[in-house]
């Protein structure tokens, strides 16, 4: 009995060893809002089916605001769990992302007050926010092309005027990336 469990353990154990180490992608949606391009780095291999990743990215995109033309950027930072069964893979993690961004404010205040209406002007915003991510991924072990989809809910901080956070401060994102492992 001891020996028949001891078996089953150590076939769980047995798997191919990632020899490809790097990885770089273009992931839709996700932790980058509408885009990241990410480079990824296999930091520890716990066995030949588990390893642990790092990775950043960053995105730009199109402001928000019809003001005057103003651009967003995120740099997304992630670590990640890999359980591999050769070719596919099951992603986990926690990871966080810098947003810059533009926001229209009308400057109100007791010394303008007599000189409204005011025209509004762009107010540059810095943010950081977390996100858990939970991914299938074609990878093979050796390399080359990379396929990967995901969930990757989003959690903000109270932001003031922000139309979608109305009662809570997560958003549902979903992912979709193509990239190349080396």
């Amino acid at each position: 009995m001891v020996s028949c469990l001891l078996m089953l353990i150590s076939f769980q154990f047995v798997g191919q060893n990632i020899t490809s180490k790097n990885a770089v992608y273009l992931e839709f949606l996700g932790k980058g809002f509408y885009y990241s391009i990410n480079y990824e780095r296999n930091i520890y291999e716990l066995s030949d089916k588990f390893s642990l990743q790092g990775s950043v990215g960053f995105g730009l995109t199109p402001g928000l605001t019809d003001i005057e033309k103003s651009t967003d950027l995120t740099i997304p930072f992630e670590l990640n769990v890999r359980y591999s069964l050769g070719n596919h893979n099951i992603v986990g993690g926690y990871g966080t992302t810098f947003w810059r961004y533009s926001l229209t404010e009308i400057p109100i205040d007791n010394s303008n007050w007599d000189q409204q209406p005011i025209a509004p002007e762009l107010k540059k915003v810095k943010e950081w926010f977390a996100h858990i991510v939970l991914e299938y991924r074609y990878q093979k072990p050796d390399g080359g092309l990379m396929f990967k989809a995901g969930w990757s809910p989003l959690f903000f901080a109270k932001m003031n005027h922000f139309k979608y956070q109305k009662k809570t401060n997560f958003a549902n994102s979903f992912n979709l990336g193509i990239g190349y492992s080396f």
